[in-house]
């Protein structure tokens, strides 16, 4: 079989440089990558597009395609988690909306809604602020709803002391 020879030919951001070689009798290729980058490459591999840049292609698509899933970044930061706000966030919008989640019942099924300027990520956030360590959503009014006004960061043992006050059945059990 003749060797055609590609060196100078460009495929995608790959400018073939010259032949480095055979892998299984088939000739390697060294390109060098728009990056400047230079890896080596199967011919056959080149020719049918299966391979056109040195990674930093794919890797740029795949930032760009969280960018456009994002208007605010923080649904999946760079560590690949939400922020502490938009998991805040997240949360007491299931816990008043969604019937299937497990706390719905003392929630939404209690009438507790999230106010309609909350509907937004970047407005909750403009209204509460960054979550201090060590501190989480409290509502002020444990009746109220929400929404700004009623809602701060607070330490756990500053919840508990906000709490409902327990109610007995008629059996004593508390409910």
């Amino acid at each position: 079989m003749r060797l055609i020879n590609i060196t100078g030919h460009r495929y995608g951001r790959l400018t073939v440089l010259r032949m480095n070689g055979r892998k299984d009798g088939r000739p390697l290729w060294l390109c060098r990558c728009e990056c400047g980058n230079e890896i080596t490459v199967l011919a056959n591999s080149l020719r049918q597009g299966n391979t056109n840049s040195c990674g930093c292609l794919q890797q740029e698509r795949r930032s760009q395609i969280g960018k456009t899933n994002r208007t605010h970044g923080e649904s999946n930061s760079e560590n690949g988690q939400p922020s502490r706000e938009y998991r805040a966030w997240n949360s007491l919008k299931e816990r008043c909306r969604n019937p299937k989640n497990k706390d719905f019942a003392e929630y939404g099924g209690r009438g507790i809604t999230v106010c309609e300027r909350w509907n937004s990520y970047e407005n909750f956030l403009a209204d509460m602020g960054r979550c201090p360590p060590g501190k989480s959503i409290d509502r002020i009014d444990n009746s109220g709803n929400y929404e700004p006004g009623n809602c701060h960061w607070a330490t756990s043992s500053e919840q508990n002391k906000n709490r409902r006050p327990l109610k007995r059945s008629a059996d004593g059990t508390f409910i």
